[in-house]
């Protein structure tokens, strides 16, 4: 999953994990979670389904996707 940074434009490579809270990002060594409420900064670029699917579970419920939102393959992993 990438995310992309509403303030900034930082593209950032994220995963949904079982930490609290689950989402987490990082920007090259620096890594970081994200709060329900820090996430009306990002939106998402790429997802594959199941991790739309677990954002959408973990109540994220202030991300959204792009404009430019695309799915990404879950195989290509």
């Amino acid at each position: 999953m990438m995310l992309r940074c509403v303030l900034d434009g930082l593209i950032l490579p994220a995963m949904i994990g079982g930490g609290s809270p689950p989402l987490t990002a990082w920007d090259g060594n620096e890594v970081f979670r994200i709060e329900a409420v820090e996430s009306r900064y990002y939106e998402v670029v790429t997802a594959t389904p199941e991790e739309w699917q677990r954002l959408e579970s973990s109540h994220y419920r202030l991300l959204r996707r792009s404009l430019d939102f695309k799915w990404s393959d879950s195989k290509a992993r």
